[in-house]
């Protein structure tokens, strides 16, 4: 029996009928789903006055017609007021996306859908309510990613040049690729994948790949790799497989701002009774803990692992031997707010 079939399934063979141009009316499609013709005309008016399908009718062979080609069906029903919300901000988020295909397919794909949502929703006013930071625009050649993202669909080794980041070499690498990954924090692309040359997973960041040559040789993924394993043990995509205990304590001042973030999945916080803190992480790529931590200056300091505070300890012993001429003044704190 057709008649238990939702409004839906009834607007979606309307809508190829008209696109057939089979000029269906009320009664034939009444028929063909046993409901009375006053429910195919209320489809019809949804239709045409929320979804702004144009359907008009010909009196001569009675039935109706799309008066503009190329019109599609998309049920606005589908979407509850906030949904459409989040779908229409959702271009906006996505721009960290730009200059891979993911945006551009996407971009188009929201544009289509949007056109069928109700007019206060559609409108740019209505998006002009979200504002989000718009990245730096990315410093690699897109057809990389294009390239790169065919080799990972196809299971196909890749040969890369890529230039290292600690000391600027260039290097031939052949890479199983297994994945994206898009840093926040480093507003970075980066590929995840086995390293030939090294015998290892490795994290290559795309703009620092020179080249790029698909190879047609297969590789198989091997199934005891888990990504949240392998994030788990990288801080700030620096990644070691030998991962220590740290420990930072950080001032009052700058605890306030620590505890608004989630720094790494194994993040502990202990809170101390002047308002500070220490945070406790499992991590490897020390060094990458040691730049982010010096970022701020005397209010942090490491705890542990001793190497770590003695690698801190000879990059501000360093870095004070620049300044040896600066006589040192007390600067008071300044108020932002």
């Amino acid at each position: 029996m057709r008649q238990s079939r939702p409004p839906l399934v009834r607007m979606q063979y309307m809508h190829q009928q008209l696109q057939s141009n089979h000029y269906p009316n009320c009664a034939t499609v009444a028929e063909y789903f046993e409901v009375s013709t006053k429910s195919i005309q209320r489809d019809v008016d949804y239709m045409r006055d929320l979804l702004h399908a144009p359907i008009e009718y010909d009196q001569k062979k009675r039935g109706y017609y799309y008066e503009k080609p190329g019109w599609d069906f998309l049920p606005s029903t589908l979407l509850e007021r906030g949904e459409a919300a989040a779908l229409i901000a959702t271009k906006k988020v996505l721009a960290q996306c730009e200059g891979s295909p993911l945006f551009d397919e996407i971009s188009r794909a929201l544009d289509k859908m949007r056109q069928y949502l109700p007019e206060a929703s559609a409108s740019n006013e209505f998006l002009n309510i979200y504002s989000f930071e718009k990245p730096s625009p990315p410093a690699f050649d897109p057809r990389f990613f294009a390239a790169i993202e065919d080799a990972i669909r196809s299971r196909l080794k890749i040969t890369i040049t890529y230039r290292a980041a600690w000391n600027q070499e260039v290097t031939e690498r052949t890479v199983h690729p297994y994945m994206f990954h898009y840093s926040q924090q480093s507003d970075t692309w980066y590929i995840i994948g086995y390293c030939e040359l090294r015998g290892d997973f490795r994290t290559f960041a795309i703009n620092r790949i020179r080249t790029v040559s698909l190879s047609k040789k297969h590789f198989t993924a091997q199934k005891t790799f888990s990504f949240e394993t392998y994030i788990a043990q990288a801080f700030d995509q620096i990644h070691d497989n030998q991962t220590s205990s740290v420990a930072i304590r950080f001032s009052p001042f700058q605890s306030q701002w620590i505890r608004e973030h989630q720094w790494h999945p194994s993040q502990e916080i202990e809170e101390l009774k002047d308002g500070s803190l220490i945070l406790k992480m499992q991590v490897g790529a020390l060094d990458a803990v040691k730049r982010w931590v010096m970022r701020y200056g005397s209010e942090a300091e490491v705890l542990e692992p001793q190497e770590l505070r003695e690698m801190i300890k000879y990059e501000l012993l360093t870095t004070a031997k620049l300044y040896e001429d600066v006589r040192v003044q007390k600067v008071e704190s300044l108020s932002l707010f």
